[in-house]
């Protein structure tokens, strides 16, 4: 199997569908509360440009004090190198850092990294 034509597609797919993405209220909340209060970054196996959009459309671009997206690491969730990268552009030690999370990998990721890990599902 070809890894990178199956996330390519995977993210023309969810492109197509996105109209359809809603925040998950609880974690917006969480996001809006502490804004501009607390360095918080979104980071996901995703690719910029989807990653924008959705942020975007969900009314959320510009949160964030940064972006960390899958071009930007070598090995996606379950390695702890996404969340590692955001903790350091972030300047915050990761075992004082909080991840929501919506899915597994994510969540092995986050704990590989000494990070806290709320699942949100």
């Amino acid at each position: 199997m070809d890894t990178a034509a199956v996330a390519e597609e995977k993210d023309r797919a969810f492109m197509e569908q996105l109209d359809a993405v809603r925040p998950v209220e609880a974690v917006a909340a969480v996001a809006l509360e502490f804004r501009g209060k607390i360095p918080m970054a979104v980071a996901t196996g995703s690719h910029r440009e989807l990653a924008e959009r959705t942020l975007e459309l969900i009314g959320m671009a510009g949160w964030f004090d940064t972006l960390v997206c899958a071009e930007d690491v070598i090995n996606p969730k379950p390695a702890p190198d996404i969340f590692l990268e955001a903790a350091r552009r972030l300047g915050v030690e990761p075992e004082r850092c909080c991840v929501y999370e919506d899915a597994d990998l994510g969540i092995l990721g986050a704990r590989r990294a000494g990070m806290d890990v709320v699942d949100v599902r």
